[in-house]
């Protein structure tokens, strides 16, 4: 998808707000079309790229189950094909299978196997009662139920559904028939206590709720839970045990609980059958095309940046590489969660384990690799291209042929690595070749080092602000070569590793996995946390409260002992809380059309006669028709892809009906259930909208609080000279990551248009939240950058290196440890550093402290904040004051010291490359760089405030 759409030069309108947009939402990027790309070179690549692949897998995969809903409900609404599979429904019994003779009266028929013996008394055949007893008969729709439900997309994501469907399933029968072994009849035994069922549904619906199953196994477990439950609990029927013993006690093969699994356990069987044939959707036959096309990808990114940054002039052709930039990130995680979703296609049996684990390395090693993108967007957007004769101009001359060189030969040495995950066995050869790429990366790194420092020595521009751009844009790819190699050195040595930690004996690793997966199917350590506490309630008193209403009440709209009300619940869990509204809106829609449209349908048909070829043909086409268009719309949207699953879903049991010439289409049974679909969903919006913790907006302004306090303790951390640990600049900038996801996420649900009624604060001021977004993402790519270059990047050491190698490894380890240090104890000791870490941690207390008391007020009374004053009073806010001091300080130091020497010496004297990573002047110029770009992204946010204080 990714490299689909940087090809076409196709991003989305808006900026990324954790949602994707809708696929009619893309457009051409306006800025991409103002290059002077030539119309043929459009076209061209339009050819080539494979834009329509997803929608032809859609196709395909709705066609597919059309077909085999149309096929498989063949029993059910085809009368002849019901007679041979269940028998003749009028004379035979729920129970009754195979041939049947009748030893009692024509009136008064007593039904009996047919066998040799009474063949023999010349007993003729009396019926025939299929093949499979009449209680399956009602199930059977409920197969192909199951079926919509768990197919989805690929063969890796259906067998992990159908497998989450069954264990919950699996634990509501179990429930069941643990309680029939002490009540054989349910309610109707003598021993049987009301408050018994009520405790017993009460502590199984929490533990699905509590112990935060996959919500697949919860829903199905739920939903099995509170119709089992309903008939257990309804003394006139009680469970149906049946009467075909089975191996098992207190199990008949034509028993409730029976049929249910069984038929699950079919619909689970024709779902993955679904998406194997007839195209298979396979996700471990794309995983190595995945990977070239990422890396592709990745090669496009980095050469049109060397391109543009070589160039003799700005333009809007960068843009085109930040949209490629942005969707890199998005690609990788598609094509991580595919190959975890082969999982369940392989079980890592033979040795597909190890290509899993292998392709797994190499998918972590190009995410490790996100933050060197950014750097080079950063340092991009503030090239200063003076024409000939310039410095730019000069270091492009010097460098631009080793850049390109050292980023051929990673690219190469990446795409080794990518051919030799295919069969999961690194061979010899391969490992030479990884081994000989990798050595391609040090020489390229090597002489790109020697020419950088030579041209800035020449030009007397050991740390400047002139070449700052350039110093973060060399620094940014040698960086990202280095992780390429690293990850060359993991692969070279992966057999042994791999073997240190894995059975040579598959079995055993797919019991190791099993474990791991039925471990994180049911979590009990987060059974008692407060939010999840709250979410229980949320979603579990509703259920009680519409099976309360399912127990006792009848009359109206009301059915005793129906299960519409209380299952549709269990269906709809939801941890959301800001659009919960709007979700249930669209589940209510795809739940009244999937009971009212199949009426539509078969009103059409009844008018024909039950006996007419044309009305089984039109009743088949109609079943085709209807499951392929909500089908195809399940798996093509993003914004109504439940609604077309509810459709399909719901639309089962109406569709699938025989013709019967004397019997009426009861429409006030299927009112009735829209009528309490409609109770039951007004019921979750109420119960939502009470234990809702707070509106969306106060959640996300909570959100960004906290997001600003870690942020501030990170560059507060830099400048203490904590770089390492959990509350130093590494791990704050982590933090700050997780919170600002959060943040992200949130945020489009505080759109004041999803309120259902607005209340009387002012609207949420949305787009500044965005806004600020964009530039937080920024400042987190400047907190990347100091990290980076106050850390360098450490050497690794080959497992098969031999012991004195090792040794020397660990000495320059030590040294570069040292090392590391030395640019802070430069930075700290110069006269305008107090200068620099004061505007700069002044303006970001200020801005963050404006943005939160904007987003905060909701009033129409004019704001008064301190911090709007201080800002209006500041000057150049967003240059940092000192800046120009800093860079002459630092620069008349490191030559002083000729930094350009001792950078050299502790490189040679150990024999290794010398990485520009570990050059103490580039490393300089990069921190003082980010330090200048976080104040520029920081000074964005108060102008966004400064847009929407409009009350004034």
């Amino acid at each position: 998808f990714f490299f689909d759409q940087f090809k076409l030069g196709i991003c989305p309108k808006e900026p990324w707000t954790g949602v994707m947009p809708a696929r009619g939402d893309r457009s051409p990027l306006l800025l991409c079309c103002e290059d002077g790309l030539e119309a043929g070179k459009r076209m061209e690549a339009a050819k080539l790229a494979n834009t329509n692949k997803r929608f032809w897998n859609n196709v395909w995969l709705a066609l597919a189950m059309a077909s085999w809903v149309t096929f498989f409900g063949l029993p059910v609404y085809s009368e002849y094909c019901s007679w041979v599979i269940f028998g003749s429904k009028q004379v035979c019994g729920a129970n009754h299978m195979g041939f049947k003779a009748n030893i009692g009266t024509k009136n008064h028929p007593k039904l009996v196997n047919f066998n040799s013996t009474l063949v023999k008394e010349n007993y003729p055949v009396y019926a025939w009662c299929g093949f499979l007893p009449g209680s399956y008969f009602d199930s059977w729709p409920g197969v192909v139920q199951t079926m919509i439900f768990t197919v989805y997309q690929s063969t890796g994501s259906t067998v992990k559904l159908a497998w989450q469907g069954l264990a919950g399933t699996f634990c509501a029968i179990f429930n069941i028939y643990v309680l029939t072994i002490f009540f054989p009849t349910g309610a109707a035994s003598d021993t049987y206590r009301e408050w018994i069922g009520w405790l017993d549904l009460t502590i199984v619906l929490f533990l699905f709720l509590a112990t935060k199953a996959d919500t697949n196994t919860m829903m199905y477990g739920m939903s099995w839970t509170v119709c089992l439950m309903l008939h257990f609990m309804n003394p006139s029927t009680g469970p149906t045990i049946g009467t075909y013993e089975s191996p098992i006690p207190y199990v008949n093969w034509d028993g409730e609980t029976t049929v249910t699994m069984l038929t699950s356990i079919a619909g689970c069987v024709l779902a993955i059958i679904a998406t194997v044939f007839p195209r298979p959707l396979l996700n471990i036959r794309n995983v190595h095309s995945d990977a070239e096309e990422i890396i592709k990808g990745i090669d496009k990114i980095f050469t049109e940046a060397i391109n543009y940054w070589a160039g003799s002039s700005s333009g809007p052709k960068r843009h085109a590489v930040y949209a490629k930039m942005k969707l890199l990130n998005t690609a990788v995680q598609r094509v991580k969660q595919n190959l975890a979703d082969s999982y369940w296609e392989t079980f890592d049996q033979c040795n597909y384990g190890k290509i899993r684990k292998l392709y797994g390395m190499l998918y972590n090693a190009i995410e490790r690799n996100s933050d060197e993108v950014y750097l080079l967007k950063a340092s991009t957007q503030n090239l200063n291209f003076d024409g000939e004769g310039s410095i730019h101009a000069e270091i492009v001359k010097q460098v631009r042929e080793p850049l390109e060189r050292l980023k051929t030969s990673a690219i190469n040495c990446m795409k080794m690595c990518g051919a030799a995950c295919r069969d999961g066995v690194i061979t010899q050869e391969e490992r030479a070749s990884i081994l000989m790429w990798r050595k391609e990366v040090e020489m390229a790194q090597k002489d790109l080092s020697s020419k950088f420092q030579h041209v800035t020595e020449t030009n007397s521009q050991l740390c400047s602000e002139a070449i700052a751009a350039e110093s973060l844009f060399v620094f940014s790819i040698s960086n990202w070569a280095q992780e390429s190699t690293d990850f060359a050195l993991e692969m070279s040595s992966f057999e042994e590793t791999y073997a240190a930690f894995h059975s040579e004996y598959g079995f055993v690793n797919f019991w190791k996995t099993a474990f791991d997966q039925l471990s994180s199917t049911f979590d009990p350590r987060a059974a008692f946390s407060k939010e999840q506490m709250r979410y229980v309630g949320v979603n579990l008193m509703p259920i009680l409260l519409t099976f309360a209403l399912s127990m006792y009440l009848s009359g109206s709209v009301f059915v005793r002992y129906g299960s519409t009300m209380p299952s549709l619940l269990t269906l709809l869990v939801t941890k959301d809380h800001g659009i919960a509204f709007i979700k249930n809106a669209q589940r209510l829609t795809g739940v009244v059309f999937g009971h009212t449209m199949p009426l539509l349908v078969m009103s059409v048909i009844s008018m024909m006669d039950c006996d007419s070829y044309l009305r089984f043909v039109c009743h088949m086409a109609s079943i085709f028709t209807f499951f392929f268009m909500f089908t195809f719309m399940y798996y093509a949207s993003d914004q109504w892809s439940s609604v077309g699953c509810l459709i399909a879903g719901f639309g089962v049991y109406p569709l699938f009906v025989q013709c019967d010439p004397d019997a009426t289409v009861n429409y006030g049974s299927h009112y009735k259930d829209i009528a309490q679909v409609i109770i039951a969903i007004m019921l979750k919006i109420c119960f939502s909208n009470v234990f809702s913790r707070a509106e969306p907006r106060d959640d996300a302004v909570d959100l960004l609080k906290q997001l600003n306090e870690i942020a501030k303790k990170a560059f507060a951390a830099f400048f203490e000279g904590k770089i390492q640990g959990e509350d130093g600049l590494q791990g704050l900038r982590e933090a700050m990551k997780n919170k600002f996801s959060e943040l992200e996420t949130l945020c489009p649900k505080t759109d004041p248009s999803l309120a259902i009624v607005p209340g009387a604060r002012t609207p949420f001021k949305t787009s500044l939240l965005e806004a600020a977004l964009g530039h937080y993402r920024l400042i987190l790519s400047d907190l990347d950058m100091l990290s980076s270059a106050m850390t360098g990047h450490g050497l690794k050491q080959n497992l098969r290196a031999s012991a004195a190698e090792k040794e020397a490894a660990i000495q320059l380890q030590i040294e570069m440890a040292k090392q590391e240090k030395a640019p802070f104890s430069i930075m700290q000791s110069q006269k305008a550093w107090t200068t620099v870490k004061d505007d700069l941690t002044g303006t970001i207390d200020v801005t963050f402290s404006l943005l939160e008391v904007v987003l905060n007020h909701c009033s129409e009374e004019p704001l008064k904040a301190d911090e709007a004053e201080k800002l209006a009073r500041m000057t150049e806010v967003s240059k940092l004051d000192g800046l120009t001091d800093f860079y002459a300080q630092v620069s008349e130091q490191l030559a002083k010291e000729l930094d350009h020497r001792t950078d050299s010496v502790l490189f040679q004297a150990a024999g290794q490359v010398r990485l520009i990573t570990q050059l103490r002047r580039t490393r300089l110029t990069v921190v003082v760089n980010a330090l200048s770009l976080a104040l520029e992204h920081s000074s964005g946010i108060s102008a966004a405030c400064f847009d929407h204080m409009i009350y004034e």
